[in-house]
Parts: structure tokens; sequence; C-alpha cells
């Protein structure tokens, strides 16, 4: 028997999963959760948790936070994504921090039941558009924003000018503009538009 969880804040979808793993015989649903605060409490209540099934995208959740936390509280948790968002970079990012599975919300639901047998029995699942990743062994560190980087991301995508930005978060012009080519470079991109897709693929752009 697999014991697993999911964290889904859409409730039609929660209710859509829940149906489905009850009907499957190996797998017992221990618990599932809407918003972030209620999954890290529900996990530190179930010690038999062996699998968590993770949205990236989420109404209090910032880009990766929630894969960020797991793999540094709970490393032993094997952790399939299961998310709208595709992007060669984006799942780079999630093997990076230790996630087992990807699986697309465009794909079948047996999908996501192939790929928690998979990881279950210590396999990484990949849809064949990704299996290049693993087979090319690209796995590598994940790209990560500071949260005063993310803060100014999002002042550029509201199309402030650095000196408004510096205004706001009272910090010098200088400063500001050293945090936008650290963006810039951490994402590998030269302009605002390339740095809006870029952080999109990451979950930081709704």
């Amino acid at each position: 028997m697999i014991h697993i969880a999911f964290f889904e804040d859409q409730p039609i979808v929660c209710k859509g999963l829940n149906s489905f793993f009850s009907n499957q015989k190996d797998l017992e649903v221990l618990f599932y959760a809407t918003n972030k605060l209620d999954l890290y409490a529900k996990i530190e209540q179930h010690s038999g948790l062996d699998l968590i099934i993770v949205d990236l995208i989420a109404n209090d959740v910032e880009g990766l936070e929630v894969y960020r936390y797991l793999h540094k509280n709970h490393p032993d948790l094997r952790v399939i994504a299961f998310t709208s968002l595709s992007s060669p970079i984006l799942v780079e990012n999630l093997l990076a921090m230790g996630v087992k599975g990807y699986v697309n919300k465009n794909q079948d639901i047996e999908d996501l039941l192939e790929a928690i047998e998979l990881v279950w029995d210590g396999g990484v699942y990949l849809p064949d558009d990704y299996s290049f990743l693993s087979k090319q062994n690209r796995i590598g560190t994940a790209i990560t924003l500071t949260a005063k980087e993310l803060t100014i991301m999002q002042f550029i995508i509201r199309e402030f000018t650095t000196a408004d930005i510096a205004k706001e978060l009272q910090l010098s012009v200088n400063t500001v503009e050293n945090h936008r080519k650290n963006i810039f470079h951490k994402l590998d991109v030269s302009n605002v538009a390339g740095m809006v897709r870029e952080a999109s693929k990451l979950g930081h752009v709704s």
C-alpha cells in the first residue's frame, strides 16, 4: 500500500483526484491540502506519508517555494510535480530540487498513476518530451531568485523604472540595478520580455 497526499488549490480538481485515487486498490490518500500552510501542517501530522503530488500554481504560493520547502525539510519524501506549466527549464529546476516525477495536467490521468508507481519503485518519471533531461544527465543546480530579486522582478513586470523601484524599496539606484542584472543573468536573458518569459516558466508570473 502506497500512502499518498496531494496539494491542489482548485476544489473541483481535488475532488476528481480524490475520487480517482480512492478507486486504486494499492493507494491510500492520507490527506489533501488546498493551501501551503495547511499542507505543511498536515505533513507533520502524517508520519506514514510515502509520496506527495504537488501542483505548482496556487494563490498563496510564490514560484517553486513548496518544492524548496519539501526538499529542505522532508528530503526523503517522494515528490511528483503535477502542473499545467511546461518547459525544459522548469523541469530541470524541479529535478534539481529532488522532485522524482513531472506530469503535465494535459496528460491522461493514467499517466499520473504510472508516475506514482515508477517513483515508488525508485525511478524518475518524465513524459517522452522531457526524457532527454535524464538521459543526457542535465540535472544540475536549480535557478533560485532571492526574495529581494523576486520583489524587484515584480516591480519590473509592472513597468516601474529603476528609480521608482529604488524609491519604493528605499534602496539606491545602483543596488536596484545590480539586482536587475543578477535577475537577467540567472534567467539567462537580455531584456524584460525574456525575463517575463522565463519567470513564467518557473511559476513566478501568472
